[in-house]
């Protein structure tokens, strides 16, 4: 996996597990890979990758990318990386339990300058949504922030989640297995997900 950068270029293993299109779905699975992911916020420039947006939203974005990164280091997360065309272009980690799991932070960004990658957030929602499902969960949680540059909690309104409390800059929501069973079938529709031999992949 090659990410553009004049310092390093650390390498990356992980379990590929899924094809969407376009899209390659990786599992952290080595304590190796944390040293990748902890470089990604100094490569990921989203200045110049989504141009006209404000000082305020590029630092929000920025921030959701290092939280992304940060919230992975825990033992007893679980996290994805989406890549396209074998460059990373998303990151979704959270927190599994029996009943409850608790999205921790979802972040995608573009490795073209000025377009967003098509489905990208949709399909590490849907690899969110199958981990949920196939644990026999009962409830979904997340925090969608409310100053980043772009309306999360309606988007996450149309997977199903509801607000149950409102912060200065983030509302929780939430969201039931009962309630997720049209999104993931929708999804399912919508994306062209295929499970692969998993396999445990060096790239750079």
């Amino acid at each position: 996996m090659q990410l553009q950068t004049q310092k390093y270029n650390p390498q990356f293993k992980a379990l590929h597990i899924a094809n969407c299109g376009d899209l390659k779905l990786y599992k952290i699975t080595d304590r190796a890979d944390f040293k990748f992911l902890k470089s990604l916020p100094d490569r990921i420039h989203t200045k110049d990758l989504m141009p006209n947006l404000t000082k305020d939203e590029y630092s929000r974005w920025d921030e959701m990318l290092q939280y992304a990164v940060d919230n992975s280091q825990k033992p007893k997360n679980i996290t994805y990386v989406e890549t396209l065309n074998d460059t990373p272009c998303g990151i979704i980690t959270f927190t599994p339990d029996k009943n409850i799991f608790k999205l921790d932070c979802i972040c995608t960004w573009p490795v073209e300058i000025g377009k967003k990658v098509k489905l990208a957030g949709q399909t590490l929602f849907y690899q969110l949504f199958k981990d949920f499902q196939e644990s026999h969960g009962k409830k979904l949680k997340l925090e969608a922030i409310t100053n980043g540059p772009y309306d999360t909690i309606s988007k996450y309104e149309t997977l199903s989640f509801i607000p149950t409390k409102t912060h200065l800059t983030k509302v929780e929501m939430e969201t039931t297995a009962a309630k997720l069973k049209p999104i993931i079938n929708s999804l399912n529709k919508l994306l062209n997900y295929k499970e692969v031999t998993v396999e445990k992949v060096t790239l750079h």
